[in-house]
């Protein structure tokens, strides 16, 4: 299996490209987090519910009607819980999207604006040379028609013998 390379040629490219990688992870982490959130204080209400509902009528002598249950008072710990650590941790990926979009932003800004533009001139630069080394001669779509090619033999005018 092939490796994915890393832009390691200007930081810039780097920035931005791993700005937009942080930005999908913890776009993905916040789905995660709500649907894993949901999904246990869900079964936990509905376990509360059930214990609530066999607690109206006490069957123990223990037990007092209107009193909540150890295991009650323990559920309704753990959705307040569930609940806390959600908000916490949706605080901290909203944090990280955050950041990772300003990464992002401003790596594509600076890769655009300071160094493309010098690749940009380097490319144009690089082909300006090469014209002027073949002697500039051009085909209609722009490029350099070479001596073997159709176009080239349709030029030249054969000598008389």
């Amino acid at each position: 299996m092939d490796k994915l390379p890393l832009p390691t040629d200007n930081i810039y490219k780097f920035y931005a490209l791993f700005g937009l990688l942080l930005f999908i992870f913890a776009a993905g982490a916040t789905v995660a987090l709500q649907r894993g959130t949901n999904d246990s204080v869900y079964k936990l209400y509905v376990e509360l519910e059930s214990i609530r509902a066999t607690s109206a009528n006490p069957t123990a002598a223990t037990e007092k009607k209107g009193e909540p249950s150890i295991r009650e008072a323990l559920l309704e710990r753990l959705i307040e819980v569930a609940k806390e650590d959600k908000k916490t941790l949706s605080t901290y990926l909203s944090v990280l999207i955050a950041f990772s979009i300003l990464l992002a932003l401003a790596g594509f800004y600076k890769w655009h604006t300071q160094i493309q533009p010098i690749q940009d001139e380097m490319l144009r630069l690089q082909l300006a040379k090469l014209r002027r080394e073949e002697g500039g001669q051009t085909t209609r779509a722009g490029f350099r028609a070479r001596s073997g090619s159709p176009s080239a033999r349709r030029s030249r005018v054969p000598e008389a013998s």
